[in-house]
């Protein structure tokens, strides 16, 4: 019986080292994939960067997807070295999809189109786009578009949010559509009449194209080629000149103080609601300046200004970002001196003074870092 035994023996051995040096391939390669990520793709809220080593039947498979074709290069450099040349499938593929064709590109056709964390209407909002904004679409899951922002920012946005476009569709849009909305939310009119029947609402920072002018009105026609009338006042330039320091800082806290009031939205990022960082890009954007979605990010840009024991050296328009240990969760704009405009339940000042009426003891313990971007 003893001899019997001994060949089984041998054989559970065998399977259970060949699946130890399995997991152990395994695991090397994720923990090289950790590193690859952490150097090239650190913030995956702006690019993909999804690997995963599997085998099945004793064949090495590399699925996922990625939108930096670099990457997989990388990719394939290391499976070469643990695996050997040529002996795994790499089912890898480079966003957008190559399904889509040329056809990669939307322009937010609604007022406000919103970006979940996950192709499902219950999912998390996590941004907006607005009407004439571009996305990079990457692509398709069952009436949803994974889609890429003009910042970057990642998340899923339903196919009726937008007009699919390819590249000279793009091209035509971007060359024509000049005017910005600089009102918080107007509406676009059937008729010269404010009392006609609505054609579409619109948001601070959207883009429309311009058909005509006249008696104080603009028709303009809209990115799925709807016309209608909105009141001239409300429509500039899309290209805002440069401005010096002192008109940026003055023009900034203006139009951040026109949206006192407006409430707080968890992933919110236009004039109608909207979370801190969401606030503080409008309000940037609206003058120019082009800030990353999340105050993480933002907190990574210009120069770290130590703010004295009164904040009388911090600026109108600086940046001040709270939180946590090693965490930023929060940002506002600072009014000059110690006071700052944030969006905190609404859009409403604060103060770190302690003696002021509206001093924010929460917001004096947990602040961070106070950048200058401009």
């Amino acid at each position: 019986m003893s001899n019997i035994r001994f060949p089984i023996i041998i054989c559970i051995l065998f399977l259970l080292l060949m699946c130890a040096g399995k997991e152990q391939l395994i695991s090397d390669f994720n923990g090289k994939m950790a590193q690859i990520q952490k150097k090239y793709v650190p913030d995956l809220s702006l690019e993909v960067f999804r690997i995963q080593l599997t085998n099945e039947n004793d064949r090495w498979i590399i699925n996922g997807e990625t939108t930096l074709p670099e990457m997989k290069r990388f990719v394939e450099s290391v499976a070469d070295s643990l695996l050997g040349k040529n002996m795994y499938l790499n089912k890898v593929r480079v966003l957008p999809d190559s399904a889509l064709q040329d056809s990669i590109y939307g322009i937010v056709r609604i007022s406000v189109a919103n970006l979940r964390e996950e192709p499902r209407e219950r999912s998390q909002l996590i941004d907006q786009g607005i009407m004439g904004q571009t996305l990079r679409l990457l692509k398709q899951e069952k009436g949803w578009y994974l889609v890429q922002t003009e910042y970057h920012y990642l998340g899923w946005c339903t196919e009726e949010s937008f007009i699919r476009s390819d590249s000279a569709g793009l091209a035509k849009w971007q060359t024509a559509a000049t005017l910005r909305v600089n009102e918080l939310f107007p509406l676009i009119y059937s008729q010269r009449d404010e009392n006609s029947e609505p054609v579409s609402d619109v948001v601070l920072n959207a883009i429309l194209k311009m058909d005509s002018q006249k008696r104080g009105w603009s028709k303009v026609i809209l990115p799925d080629e709807r016309a209608g009338f909105i009141r001239s006042k409300y429509l500039s330039s899309e290209k805002i000149p440069p401005k010096s320091p002192e008109v940026l800082r003055k023009d900034i806290i203006a139009a951040a103080r026109r949206m006192m009031g407006i409430p707080y939205l968890w992933g919110g990022n236009s004039s109608k609601g909207n979370d801190c960082s969401g606030f503080t890009q409008i309000v940037f954007k609206t003058n120019g300046i082009q800030l990353p979605r999340d105050s993480r990010q933002q907190a990574l840009l210009g120069q770290e200004i130590a703010a004295d024991a009164s904040f009388s050296n911090i600026f109108p328009g600086d940046l001040l970002f709270f939180g946590s240990k090693d965490r930023v969760t929060h940002v506002g704009i600072s009014l000059g001196g110690p006071e700052f405009i944030d969006q905190s339940g609404m859009v409403q000042v604060s103060s770190l003074d302690s003696t002021a009426k509206n001093f924010s003891s929460y917001r004096k313990k947990t602040l961070k870092t106070i950048r200058r971007v401009f």
